[in-house]
């Protein structure tokens, strides 16, 4: 089962950013793909102990340590002076089907999000998938894959199939509906879908009811990782509050956002 090729992940010593680097090992041990290490600084903050060159070298450092300490051996550490989030996204564009890993600190301040940082602009502007962690998990061992049955929600779904599959983790496909029987109708399809492509899938289905929006936040809970498609994260969809957007913010379990606008892998049989 194809998944992930790279990860790369962004540190900057803090507590948000060693979870990060946790989780990142974690998968990146279990997929046996290599991991860059970014910290980016932006020289102009004046303050004291501001961040330069120099503590970014330590900083890589200090992740390269982790990472190797979790049986990570190809780990690549690039320090470099700009804007994170833009930074972060030139260097995963290096490589196709690379993953990048964030904390998920200010995706839940309204003051970060004003103020935009790194994680908050990902979210809205990455061109690749971009996994951001809230909670610190030693292995993925349950991934919730949230459809309502759109062509675009498919995208997402197969790329979480992907990467459950390829970590060996439980796979369960969340819909929130008008009712429990048409939610049930919903993913009977989609995993119809998901058998026709992956013949050796196994899912648990889990129709609910609600406002989307929050049954989603507050049921991604259960799971180490939430996966859902970026539908409506940027432009005017947005300014208006799409799902995909409230559910990014609010999430309590670590979430993978699919970037659902790129050309989809094409699926490998498992025969």
């Amino acid at each position: 089962m194809t998944s992930y090729a790279r990860i790369v992940v962004g540190s900057d010593g803090s507590e948000a950013a060693r979870d990060a680097i946790a989780v990142a090992g974690a998968v990146a041990a279990r997929l046996a793909v290599p991991v860059t290490a970014a910290t980016v600084w932006k020289q102009s903050i004046e303050v004291p102990g501001a961040r330069d060159e120099t503590w970014a070298q330590r900083t890589t450092t200090g992740a390269d340590v982790d990472l190797y300490a979790q049986g990570v051996r190809d780990v690549v550490r690039i320090a470099v002076e700009g804007d994170p989030s833009d930074a972060l996204i030139e260097i995963a564009s290096q490589v196709p089907d690379t993953l990048i890993v964030v904390g998920a600190h200010g995706l839940g301040s309204a003051t970060s999000r004003m103020t935009g940082s790194a994680s908050n602009q990902l979210s809205h502007s990455s061109p690749v998938d971009v996994l951001f962690v809230r909670n610190r998990v030693p292995k993925v061992e349950s991934v919730a894959l949230a459809t309502d049955g759109s062509e675009t929600a498919l995208l997402a779904v197969r790329r979480g199939f992907e990467f459950a599959s390829a970590l060996g983790a439980r796979v369960s496909l969340i819909t929130v509906a008008d009712s429990l029987s048409a939610g049930e109708q919903i993913l009977e399809n989609v995993e119809q879908q998901l058998v026709t492509e992956y013949p050796d899938a196994v899912v648990e289905r889990r129709p609910t009811t609600g406002d989307v929006a929050d049954v989603l936040a507050s049921d991604a809970g259960r799971y180490d990782v939430l996966v859902i498609g970026n539908r409506g994260m940027s432009g005017f969809a947005r300014v208006l509050g799409s799902t995909a957007n409230t559910v990014t913010h609010k999430a309590s379990s670590n979430l993978l956002l699919v970037n659902t606008t790129r050309t989809p892998p094409v699926a490998e049989s498992s025969n």
